[in-house]
């Protein structure tokens, strides 16, 4: 039950942070010209990933802020990423080194995680499964500006080092294979 209160929370927040100020000039944002109000079609094809193993996926098509990401991993089978031991910390790095080497200006701005403290500040969880952070990485050993809307995780990726962020901000991403609870199965 708390995990669903979780996961509406997030979205209810998602679709709030998504909607424009009523401040602003929506002139602006109005097509122009001939063009249409259709919304272009997506090739059936088409990849957020720029790469993909097994269990990980890299996105690169565009930064999003953490709803964002969250959202585009569950649309592709995936989840953000959640890393519950050295070993899965191990696992992450390699993936990142073996196919991010090549396109390293994806791993110059840390990389979002599933890692969150929204529901509870200065109680940090995975969000793709609910549990708590038991190893830890965070950048100088431990979170810091929890008190600065830094709600969200991300991981450096070329350090590997997690830093605590703001949620909004717009970042790459890095999903896994999202697992299959005995619920999900009919």
């Amino acid at each position: 039950m708390q995990s669903l209160f979780l996961v509406s929370f997030l979205l209810s927040l998602a679709w709030v942070l998504a909607l424009p100020d009523s401040d602003s000039d929506l002139s602006s944002t109005t097509p122009s010209g001939n063009a249409t109000s259709e919304e272009p079609e997506i090739p059936a094809d088409f990849s957020p990933f720029a790469f993909r193993d097994g269990r990980f996926a890299l996105s690169a098509f565009a930064k999003v802020n953490w709803f964002q990401a969250q959202a585009t991993c569950a649309a592709y089978g995936y989840t953000l990423v959640s890393i519950n031991s050295e070993q899965d910390q191990r696992a992450l790095r390699n993936f990142l080194f073996t196919f991010g080497r090549n396109q390293q200006q994806l791993l110059y701005d840390p990389l979002w995680t599933s890692g969150t403290d929204l529901p509870n500040s200065n109680s940090w969880v995975w969000f793709s499964n609910g549990r708590a952070l038991n190893y830890l990485n965070f950048q100088n050993g431990l979170p810091g500006y929890s008190s600065d809307n830094r709600n969200c995780l991300a991981i450096d990726g070329m350090t590997g080092k997690w830093i605590n962020a703001e949620c909004r901000d717009q970042r790459f991403f890095i999903c896994q294979k999202r697992c299959l609870f005995d619920d999900d199965v009919n």
